[in-house]
């Protein structure tokens, strides 16, 4: 399956590519040094060819430069936005993961002493679109602190043919309906796919190419009586602004004595900070009046993300 068929692939940097007739993918870790970091990646330019929707193996290897040893049941790799904000919920888990955020220390349960190497082997669930991908990580010890470096950036291409010239820096937001997820590109590359609620039956969200036309901190819905976060109006490119607007999970100010903090309320609605969130559990399905709905904290980085101007393509 091949969204966007007409578009053709750029790659950013230049790679080696291997060929073949059939699907494949390449992949590469990259990360470099950096003046007082607390570890560098030791394993780069990994290049591995595989077809979409299969597991690749892959191994990082990160050595400590700190004084201290780190104990091998709380070191972890952890998963990170491009803006370097934590914890990605990645679609390229599986059950070699610990979670959907988080990859375990392979070995056998030493401590990793200074200018010792820390190894992590896992595998990859390569996605069925054809593309290319960028997936960011850091190491973290776990209920301590993130470890100081620079992002470890794995880079994929799956499938299709590949054109190498030099990039123009883009970004853009594509929405799939079908699947209720939704995919951030920076430079041609998808840098994180994240579910989302587009309009329910009855009110679809229609398809299009649109923009990015404003940005409010917390719009208001005077018909539905709704707090709308991080507000992004959507004009469409042939017919202007129809109503339609990217936001978080929308809310309603409520008493707090009423309500328990963290709790999930029938209905799917979240109660966090005196404010009720809906459609908290929904999130992957159609259930919205036909805007765009994200997570809450997925909203809020991508509403710092997306400039004013940003392309957005609903299919």
């Amino acid at each position: 399956m091949q969204p966007f068929p007409w578009r053709k692939l750029v790659v950013v940097s230049s790679i080696a590519i291997i060929g073949g007739l059939g699907f494949w993918n390449i992949y590469r870790a990259e990360a470099q040094s950096a003046t007082g970091a607390d570890y560098i990646l030791v394993n780069q330019n990994l290049e591995m060819t595989a077809q979409p929707e299969t597991a690749i193996p892959v191994i990082v290897a990160i050595r400590n430069l700190t004084k201290e040893a780190w104990p091998s049941d709380k070191l972890q790799l952890g998963t990170i936005f491009s803006t370097s904000d934590k914890d990605r919920n990645s679609v390229w888990t599986n059950d070699s993961w610990l979670s959907a955020t988080r990859i375990g220390l392979h070995g056998t349960g030493q401590p990793i002493y200074p200018n010792k190497i820390a190894t992590f082997a896992f595998t990859m669930k390569v996605p069925a679109y054809h593309g290319m991908y960028k997936e960011y990580f850091m190491p973290i010890m776990e209920g301590a602190r993130w470890l100081d470096g620079v992002p470890i950036v794995f880079t994929f291409i799956v499938g299709g043919e590949v054109q190498i010239q030099a990039a123009i820096p883009t970004k853009e937001v594509r929405i799939y309906r079908k699947t209720q997820q939704a995919e951030w590109l920076e430079d041609g590359y998808v840098v994180a796919t994240l579910p989302i609620s587009s309009g329910k039956s009855g009110y679809a969200t229609p398809a299009g190419q649109y923009k990015i036309m404003n940005h409010i901190l917390n719009a208001y819905s005077s018909e539905y009586k709704l707090w709308m976060p991080n507000w992004m109006g959507l004009s469409s490119n042939k017919y202007g602004f129809l109503g339609y607007g990217m936001h978080a999970l929308p809310y309603w100010n409520v008493n707090p004595a009423r309500y328990e903090e963290g709790k999930i309320y029938p209905g799917g609605r979240l109660y966090t900070q005196g404010r009720l969130y809906e459609g908290y559990s929904h999130l992957g399905v159609a259930v919205s009046h036909g805007c765009v709905r994200w997570g809450i904290r997925e909203a809020e980085i991508m509403y710092n993300w997306a400039p004013e101007g940003t392309p957005v393509i609903v299919v």
